[in-house]
């Protein structure tokens, strides 16, 4: 018997179980430094919801005989109506578009914002955003907070002796953890957790990551480290080239994508949302992801749903936490759904925003974003004063895109080859302009609209010469805006594709699955659960890469256990089937199947 042999006889399996938590794009995200044991519960229940209200046009009518007309002026799902002396609403007196009804009057277009950028930007301590046509600040030191950017726009975030300026203070490592600076706060990412050691890539410009070394298992009719393409299989829409014939997608269209716009109203069961406005934001929409190409979407709108909660009206991070856990939202429907939340206003870190989203399991251009458990579904949410743009730019990360300008500071690199004492020889499984902004190769560099501007014909004007494509949607420069390049498109099939195959899952029962099988849907991993419901279920991938170091299953990708062993930690281990990549099997005492032992990172 080898030295795997011994190792094993006195083997520790960790199945920590327990309930989904949620989390946001959006919101902080943070990397515990110190991690502390969890607790096993049984799957949460799901957070109890106003019920909803069917949608209900007003028609347009005479006043009432013998009532006077035009008594008084009423808001009404969005927009200035008449109200006669008898209490009867019957004739719009003036249509809102995009701004609030406050009191029966339309708010007035503001004089505009002068040079605050699209996303508004921190002046000292005084977060500054540009809301309805009129600056708006907030005053971050009022609530002991600091001002800090963020690709989304100025944040009021809690004071931190972290503190740090990301123009000056690139990422570094210090030993196997990465030290980089993201919106404001220096972070410390173990790599070890990701299976992963800290440290330069081998070409390229980018500064110190967590680079993952792929161990030179070999593979049958595979010679590639990095891994081969799967078997040819019939095409589907997926944006992927299933058939291995060199074309994405050429089978045909995909199956509409069905929208469910929530509107949310008052105690009288008014919002700010009518008819006419839904009408033509989903034209918008449709404008946006069709293409004279075979990537195109078809968006159409299933249902519209009135939910009376007035504390949603404005929202927050709470609010939004809420929702998403909400089956009324969640749960509308047993077929794949995009939930569309419409309400006033949404505050996120005190700041206005137009809107929010979302992203698949934390993942946007292809890497993880958000570290905590994420839901199956998600949702969208907008604010009445948004540009025409906005819902189709949420909706871009809802189906797994970035921002242009997004910062990949604390994403993980695959290498081939290489040590842990020396990267001689290796190189990086993906592209350089994989690594930088949005992860997308065939969007240029973006600064962002803190380096750039546009002139009156949309063209970009960058303090260092960038020339970003300013009509991306998911750029930050919202007049010029006006649909996808075709890598995004494919990336949106793609999301599309995982998130139909997770839809099932959302059931009281989930999918039912067995440990080490394989049955669950791609980037979903079958785990044990306690509590009503079967006993083994399919959830979405934790962040821990395989070989990573985990404290619990549930943070484990890829199928894998997190698996202990006596004299190292606690590892994110596969369980090893026939073509799974990189995989030596050994068969371990304690352990009911085989699993690829190098994920232990134990040497023979």
């Amino acid at each position: 018997m080898g030295l795997v042999g011994w190792l094993w006889r006195p083997v520790l399996v960790l199945l920590i179980t327990g309930g989904l938590g949620w989390w946001m794009l959006s919101l902080p995200s943070r990397e515990p430094t110190t991690p502390e044991p969890q607790p096993e519960p049984a799957l949460a229940a799901p957070v109890a919801a106003p019920e909803p209200r069917a949608w209900r046009p007003r028609p347009v009518v005479e006043p009432a005989p013998g009532c006077a007309p035009q008594a008084e002026r009423r808001c009404v799902d969005g927009d200035a109506w008449w109200v006669d002396g008898c209490g009867v609403t019957y004739a719009m007196a003036q249509e809102c578009g995009a701004a609030l009804c406050q009191a029966g009057a339309c708010e007035p277009a503001g004089p505009g914002c002068g040079d605050i950028p699209p996303t508004g930007r921190c002046e000292g301590e005084r977060a500054v955003v540009c809301t309805g046509g009129r600056p708006f600040a907030v005053d971050c030191a009022a609530s002991d907070k600091r001002c800090v950017s963020t690709d989304e726009g100025p944040a009021c975030r809690p004071a931190s002796a972290d503190a740090c300026d990301p123009a000056h203070e690139p990422p570094r490592c210090e030993g196997l953890t990465l030290v980089s600076c993201v919106e404001g706060e220096r972070r410390r990412l173990d790599c070890d957790t990701r299976g992963a050691i800290c440290g330069r890539p081998p070409s390229g410009t980018t500064p110190a990551a967590c680079l993952q070394l792929h161990l030179p298992v070999p593979q049958p009719d595979c010679e590639d480290p990095c891994g081969c393409p799967a078997e040819a299989t019939d095409e589907l829409c997926n944006g992927l080239d299933d058939d291995h014939d060199g074309f994405i997608d050429e089978s045909g269209t995909c199956p509409p994508v069905d929208l469910v716009f929530f509107v949310i109203v008052d105690e009288r069961g008014e919002g700010s949302h009518s008819p006419e406005d839904l009408e033509r934001e989903l034209a918008r929409l449709q404008r946006a992801f069709a293409r004279d190409d075979e990537f195109g979407l078809e968006l159409r709108l299933a249902d519209v749903v009135r939910v009376a909660e007035p504390s949603w009206l404005v929202m927050d991070g709470d609010d939004i936490d809420a929702m998403v856990r909400s089956p009324t939202i969640s749960r509308h429907r047993a077929e794949f759904y995009v939930p569309v939340v419409l309400t006033d206003r949404i505050l996120l870190d005190e700041v206005p925003r137009p809107g929010v989203s979302t992203v698949p399991n934390g993942v946007c251009g292809g890497q993880r974003r958000v570290f905590g458990p994420q839901p199956l579904l998600g949702l969208v949410a907008v604010a009445k004063d948004r540009w025409p743009t906005t819902l189709a730019h949420e909706l871009g990360h809802f189906f797994g895109l970035c921002h242009t300008h997004g910062d990949h500071a604390e994403q993980v690199i695959p290498l081939d080859g290489g040590t842990s004492e020396s990267l001689e020889g290796a190189r990086a499984c993906v592209e350089p302009c994989a690594r930088e902004g949005d992860g997308i190769c065939d969007t240029p560099i973006d600064p962002g609209p803190e380096s750039c501007t546009v002139d009156p014909e949309c063209a970009p004007l960058c303090v260092d010469g960038s020339l970003p494509e300013t009509s991306a949607v998911m750029s930050y420069y919202p007049d010029c805006r006006t649909g996808f390049t075709v890598q995004q498109a494919q990336l949106m099939r793609r999301t599309l594709a995982l998130r139909r195959a997770w839809q099932p899952c959302l059931a009281r029962d989930g999918c039912p699955c067995e440990v080490g099988d394989g049955s669950c849907p791609e980037q979903m991993s079958c785990r044990r659960f306690t509590g009503d419901g079967p006993p083994e279920r399919c959830v979405l991938d934790g962040p821990v890469t395989p070989g990573g170091v985990c404290r619990g299953s549930l943070e484990c990708s890829a199928d894998a256990q997190c698996i202990g062993q006596p004299d190292g930690p606690t590892r994110c281990v596969r369980p090893c089937r026939a073509g799974t990549p990189a995989c030596r099997c050994e068969l371990v005492e304690g352990v009911s199947h085989p699993i690829c032992i190098n994920d232990l990172r134990v040497e023979d």
